[in-house]
């Protein structure tokens, strides 16, 4: 193979700019000029070119050189004048021998000698020839012929694969031999002189990088788990193998040159071989196609119960790794004696069953059947009719379709009960199973019923305080209407009946009660506004403190928030009172307002509010006891407002680490000044997790009521930390005449600690 030679530029420009110095290089001269002007002995004017390349004509130029009877060039080497291109008086050529070394020229003449002042230097242009073979094996010798290749520090494989001339095993002028590496690749190749500024060549032509070449792959198909051997050449130079799946083979049972065993992996999935070589060259081996478990139910049988076993006899079965029912979730399987024992579970439904082998493949069985409850229904029934059904599997029967409404259903010793719903139509009836499975059974005739029933509700929801509103049928069946299982005021007109509905809110029972038939619904009690509710409405004079006045007022049907508030008029300018529980304990002197003699507030109002709370006794014949003068009781109602707080905030505020807080309410950021004592005041947040919370003023002082919520949640720092749990909630606490005055002269009201996001502030 031969390859270009090329010339360092840098010695190019060098050789150009000594050839002009020719002439002008003034060496040792023999004698002194003559008297005309013209030298009359040998001597050397100059010589070149500088540098000059083995092999290139060496001129010298002079007077009598004609004289000079031979040059020695180091080291050593005698040129005679039979050696020379040209001898004249005035100049001398001659081819520079290959083995010229740099140094000082010495002119022999007749009279002595003459030694040029300046050494001789040579280009030394490396230069590649041939390689010594057309292509090569990662891990073999490769010599490579060329000139001056004893300048080569770096030998560069195509994608610059360098072997470090420290690494040759040998380099000389005319030769370089190396052991070729792994990752070597096909493409030219280049040298290095390894200079900082290095000088490079390149090979004209590729040099071949040996890649193993593949002539079987067996057995086909091969199962997972199994061997498989590819045999082909240069087998030894792959590193790796990717099969189906991106799965990869690094480990093989055996490898050779013309051979590579290696176990399939589990995992794998049919297609491509691709080997890896160390460059990082994939070569495509062949396609592989992977053997599959073939399966099927042994000795089938028409149904299967919960406990029983599945037989699944087939080929390959230990490639399975899980078996699937329909409906159930994958469980693990083990193959014993050739087959798979699946047990039924709760869960399974007739259908497929799946196999799933490591490498995802999915085997599909069919015919498997469950064994489905058998009931006897009767051919007619009422509505809210409680059936008793005499069924196989009567525990495995969670609901009832009657049509498309479905009915609990509850297992009994030799079967499932069933109440008819109120809604239910003449039609087909189904049985629902635990696995979720709809079984067909039958049909049924629905009668007329005769008791009373809702048709419609007028709303969604009622207020507290209204009545329920709701259309009947067979309103004259009705005998009884129950809210919660107690006796409530109801009264029918027409078809529209209305329902007290009580104090409780959220989701109440109402039971219409026919004779014998109860028919039940869950409705809804919201709140909305100040509820006030009279519990006793007998006037009561107090005058000149000569009666004790003991009333039984049963107020355990009032939220354990509400207020007990007793109306009054004033006939006198200054009326007094004096309110006791049910064991003659004072709960009203004045103290709660200030005014001991109870005449102030008492003037200016015609109630007054007392917590619910202060009134627990009844058990010495009456619950609340009143003393006073100069008025008249008018009534004794308890009183709860339902209305939500007002906000006065609402967004998304990050509060993080006592450096980001929330401050929108701070500074200006609202005007608190309508605070009044006795609002409670609400903060909203979510957490991820716990976190601490500080309500403080705008000067991040806590605010005096949330310092025993801070203790109370776990703070011992008394600075009002509140230790608030992860999710979405609030807090809130009624204000004091002191909160208040750190709202209103400490910057209003901010939220600080982390990490929580307030959401909302509102006041009530």
């Amino acid at each position: 193979m031969k390859h270009s030679k090329y010339i360092n530029k840098i010695e190019s420009a060098i050789l150009v700019f000594f050839i002009g110095l020719l002439g002008l290089t003034l060496t040792l001269t023999s004698c002194e000029d003559d008297d005309d002007g013209v030298s009359s002995k040998t001597e050397l004017l100059s010589y070149g070119p500088m540098l000059i390349q083995r092999g290139a004509e060496l001129r010298f130029i002079g007077n009598n050189l004609d004289d000079v009877t031979s040059i020695v060039i180091p080291d050593g080497i005698e040129l005679t004048s039979a050696d020379f291109t040209e001898h004249t008086a005035t100049s001398i050529k001659l081819i520079v021998p290959q083995d010229a070394s740099e140094g000082y020229l010495e002119l022999n003449y007749s009279e002595g000698t003459l030694t040029t002042l300046t050494p001789i230097g040579f280009s030394e242009p490396i230069s590649m020839d041939a390689f010594a073979a057309s292509s090569v094996k990662p891990g073999t010798e490769l010599t490579l012929t060329g000139d001056y290749l004893n300048r080569v520090a770096e030998f560069i494989f195509t994608d610059r694969v360098v072997v470090d001339s420290i690494d040759f095993v040998s380099k000389s002028r005319k030769e370089i031999k190396l052991i070729v590496p792994a990752e070597a690749q096909t493409g030219k190749i280049a040298l290095s002189n390894g200079a900082e500024d290095p000088i490079i060549i390149y090979s004209e032509e590729e040099l071949n990088i040996v890649t193993p070449v593949v002539s079987e792959v067996a057995p086909t198909p091969v199962k997972p788990g199994t061997e498989l051997t590819i045999t082909g050449t240069d087998l030894d130079l792959v590193t790796s193998l990717t099969l189906g799946g991106d799965v990869e083979v690094t480990e093989f049972e055996s490898q050779s040159a013309t051979s590579l065993v290696m176990t399939v992996p589990t995992n794998a999935t049919s297609g491509a071989v691709i080997s890896v070589l160390p460059s990082g060259i994939e070569i495509e081996v062949g396609n592989i196609t992977l053997i599959e478990p073939t399966a099927a139910i042994d000795e089938i049988q028409d149904s299967y119960g919960v406990g029983e076993t599945v037989v699944i006899a087939g080929t390959d079965l230990d490639l399975v790794t899980t078996a699937t029912f329909t409906g159930a979730e994958a469980v693990p399987v083990t193959v014993i004696d050739g087959k798979l024992n699946l047990e039924v579970t709760e869960a399974a439904q007739t259908g497929t069953i799946t196999l799933t082998t490591d490498n995802g493949t999915a085997i599909s069985v069919e015919g498997f059947v469950t064994t489905k409850p058998v009931a006897t229904f009767p051919s007619d029934a009422t509505p809210l009719d409680e059936l008793a059904i005499v069924s196989t599997l009567g525990s495995r029967v969670t609901s009832v379709m009657f049509g498309d409404l479905e009915a609990e259903a509850t297992a009994t010793g030799d079967g499932f009960s069933v109440v008819v719903p109120l809604e239910a139509e003449t039609g087909s009836i189904s049985i629902v199973m635990d696995n979720g499975e709809i079984v067909a059974a039958g049909n049924i005739t629905i009668n007329a019923f005769t008791f009373c029933a809702v048709s419609e509700f007028a709303s969604e929801a009622t207020t507290m305080g209204d009545l329920l509103e709701c259309s009947v049928v067979n309103g004259g069946s009705l005998t009884n209407v129950l809210l919660n299982d107690v006796e409530t005021p109801y009264l029918l007109v027409g078809t529209v009946l209305y329902v007290g509905v009580g104090n409780d809110v959220g989701d109440n029972k109402i039971t219409l009660v026919s004779g014998t038939t109860n028919v039940d619904y869950t409705i809804k009690v919201e709140a909305s506004g100040i509820v006030e509710t009279v519990l006793y409405n007998t006037p009561v004079e107090l005058a000149n403190w000569s009666s004790n006045y003991e009333l039984n007022i049963d107020f355990s049907g009032a939220p354990a928030d509400a207020y007990v508030r007793i109306r009054y008029t004033k006939p006198k300018d200054a009326p007094q009172m004096k309110v006791f529980h049910g064991h003659w304990v004072n709960v009203y002197d004045g103290s709660i307002d200030g005014n001991p003699d109870n005449a102030a507030i008492l003037a200016s109002s015609d109630y007054i509010d007392l917590p619910v709370s202060l009134f627990p006794f009844s058990d010495w014949g009456y619950s609340i006891i009143l003393q006073g003068d100069g008025m008249v009781i008018s009534s004794i109602s308890w009183v709860k407002d339902f209305s939500p707080p007002t906000p006065i905030w609402e967004g998304s505020a990050k509060v993080s680490g006592w450096s980001d807080s929330f401050t929108a309410l701070t500074w200006g950021g609202y005007d608190f000044s309508g605070l009044t004592v006795g609002q409670t005041l609400y903060i909203y947040y979510t957490a991820d997790a716990e976190a601490t919370m500080r309500i403080g003023n705008g000067n991040w002082a806590a605010i005096p009521s949330t310092v025993p919520i801070a203790k109370e949640s776990g703070d011992e720092t008394e600075d009002g930390n509140i230790i608030i749990p992860a999710g979405t909630s609030s807090i809130s606490f009624v204000l004091t005449a002191d909160d208040i005055a750190a709202i209103q002269n400490g910057g209003g009201l901010g939220a600080y600690g982390g990490d929580f996001v307030v959401t909302k502030v509102a006041i009530k």
